[in-house]
């Protein structure tokens, strides 16, 4: 895998994002939520760049991605990670990932998402060690815990999650 940076997303990435969205969660999104259209499946999306959060994936000098972590004192939330199809499959998804497990170790915090039920890389996050903590009929809320705290401590009830506001579930 070549290396990767994260930069913050600016206005002129939209359309790309938002086509590397369309591309690797459309289907997803539609057997969760139903039928979308492209108008409202963009206003959602321009809403969670508005949100200031989004970080750009790029490989070389091309946009690879996108990724949303929300850090707050008591966990990091991965809220997106959208990977452009052809850098899947390639070890880009685990080394952004990874380096965040990395960062959470540091600062001894879980890192927590959602998945989709219909999601096929619920079976990646478990392989890195995240376990589910709760469940709902479409989607599933998953917890990675660093070494030194016991699994699921310090989580009770993930309603008292922040919700995500768009379909950022992972």
């Amino acid at each position: 895998m070549a290396p990767y940076r994260l930069r913050p997303a600016a206005a002129d990435d939209a359309d790309a994002l938002f086509r590397i969205h369309r591309a690797s969660m459309g289907e997803y999104l539609a057997q969760a939520l139903g039928p979308w259209t492209d108008d409202f499946a963009r206003e959602q999306h321009n809403m969670w760049l508005r949100a200031g959060r989004a970080q750009v994936v790029m490989v070389g000098d091309q946009i690879a991605g996108a990724v949303d972590i929300e850090w707050r004192p008591e966990m990091a939330r991965l809220n997106r990670i959208e990977i452009t199809p052809q850098f899947q499959g390639h070890g880009l998804g685990s080394a952004i990932v990874g380096d965040l497990l990395r960062e959470c170790a540091e600062r001894q915090v879980p890192a927590r998402l959602e998945v989709f039920l219909q999601n096929p890389p619920l079976g990646f996050y478990q392989r890195l060690g995240f376990h589910e903590v709760d469940r709902d009929d479409t989607s599933i809320a998953m917890q990675w815990d660093p070494p030194d705290i016991p699994q699921s401590s310090s989580v009770t009830d993930s309603r008292d999650w922040p919700s995500p506001g768009h379909h950022g579930r992972s």
